[in-house]
C-alpha cells in the first residue's frame, strides 16, 4: 500500500482497487474510511467481525461517522501503519466485495 496523495492532515492510500483516506485528528487518533471500487466497505469489514480482528491484536479501534456521516474506524496514531497493513490483510483472507447496500464515494467527496 502506498501514499498517493497528502493535503493537510489527511493522506490517501492505494493498494489496487483498495483504497484508504486517513485523517489525523491532531488528538493522538486518526480517522480511516476504506473504499473498493469506489464503495465504502466499512460495514462488511465490521459484519465480518473486523473490530473483533483487531482486539485480538491488542488493537483499539471504534466505529467512527465524523467525516460526512460515513462509517469508519478510529484508532490511536501509533497503530495506524499496523492498521493499514491489517486492512489489508483481513479484506484478502476474507475476500471482501462491496455490497449493494455499501454507500458509494464520488471522486471529489473522497478526495476533499
Amino acid at each position: 500500500m502506498f501514499e498517493e496523495k497528502q493535503h493537510h492532515h489527511t493522506k490517501w492510500f492505494l493498494s489496487g482497487d483498495l483504497k484508504l483516506r486517513q485523517h489525523d485528528f491532531g488528538d493522538g487518533s486518526v480517522g480511516i474510511w476504506i473504499s473498493i471500487h469506489k464503495y465504502n466497505i466499512c460495514f462488511t469489514m465490521i459484519m465480518y467481525d473486523f473490530i473483533e480482528w483487531c482486539r485480538e491484536l491488542d488493537i483499539n479501534l471504534e466505529v467512527d461517522m465524523s467525516w460526512n456521516n460515513h462509517r469508519g474506524f478510529v484508532i490511536e496514531s501509533k497503530d495506524q501503519v499496523l492498521v493499514r497493513s491489517e486492512i489489508k490483510r483481513f479484506i484478502d483472507i476474507n475476500n471482501l466485495k462491496p455490497g449493494e447496500d455499501d454507500e458509494k464515494f464520488s471522486d471529489d467527496e473522497w478526495y476533499s
